[in-house]
């Protein structure tokens, strides 16, 4: 990819870097148009802030609380503005997601916020124009439970996912006769987001740690920062989840991490459901 961000975070063009982690990496402007215009981005490639997933936003977002707490404490300065354009038509030249840091003191002299054309329109009919509706979002809002088992790992498998949208339930269930559990695990969610037709927000639930903390923790970044290679080799079940990474781009995926074989009652069915495929095929 020619990204110019991209080949900065890669090493290939050199930056004067203030702070780097698994996530995210900061560095001065090279315009030294403010004393210490810092950037920070994601390492993962996002075009800008409307197209990012939640967590590698908040990852983002950690790294600029970091670093502001470090000007304010330690550098000499007293507050910060923090500044994102976002798309073209608000002045975004680099199409990798970035915020600007601009560190302040007191009678600096800089007047950051703009000069704004005056609106004419009323300011009630513009509230009633931009406002989201709560109603509308929560029409197009999907939950997905998920959970898969085998028996022997790796042996006959099993998964079962249960969708709700507007109080209606759609079920769905498979398996395979050689598998592992976390395959099981993967498959679920996705034959769940298979399922679903346009673009919503999908809260999905899942016992799975191997799946939930991939995404909460952020694994996946790093998967993808290096090759899709851990310190063991390729990254296993890559094909699922090069397919479940596909399926989170049509939609606003939220994950949830449930406690498994406890009191939640639609994990709990998802789990019959598994279990119930593997003993189909061995009926068979």
């Amino acid at each position: 990819m020619d990204c110019l961000f991209c080949k900065i975070i890669a090493g290939e063009i050199p930056s004067y870097k203030i702070y780097e982690d698994e996530y995210t990496y900061a560095f001065l402007d090279i315009s030294n148009d403010s004393n210490g215009h810092i950037l920070v981005l994601p390492k993962t490639h996002c075009e800008n802030l409307i197209d990012t997933d939640e967590q590698t936003l908040s990852n983002v977002m950690k790294s600029i609380k970091l670093i502001g707490k470090h000007l304010v404490d330690n550098c000499g300065f007293s507050g910060i503005n923090v500044i994102n354009n976002c798309g073209k038509s608000a002045e975004q030249t680099i199409m990798h997601l970035h915020f600007h840091i601009l560190p302040r003191k007191e009678d600096d002299g800089q007047h950051i916020f703009p000069e704004l054309i005056k609106n004419t329109e009323n300011i009630e009919e513009v509230c009633n124009r931009l406002q989201i509706k709560q109603d509308n979002c929560a029409e197009r809002s999907i939950t997905l439970y998920t959970d898969g088992a085998c028996s022997g790992n790796p042996g006959m498998g099993g998964w079962g996912a249960i969708l709700i949208y507007q109080g209606k339930e759609k079920v769905v269930s498979g398996g395979e006769k050689e598998t592992t559990n976390n395959r099981m695990e993967l498959t679920a969610v996705i034959k769940g987001l298979e399922k679903i037709k346009g673009s919503h927000r999908v809260d999905v639930y899942s016992d799975s740690a191997y799946v939930i903390n991939a995404f909460l923790q952020d694994w996946i970044s790093s998967w993808r920062a290096k090759g899709w290679r851990t310190t063991k080799g390729e990254v296993q079940n890559l094909d699922l989840w090069k397919q479940l990474l596909s399926l989170c781009d049509k939609h606003q995926v939220i994950w949830h991490k449930v406690k498994g074989h406890a009191d939640n009652e639609y994990n709990n069915r998802c789990d019959v459901l598994a279990v119930g495929e593997i003993e189909k095929m061995r009926k068979e």
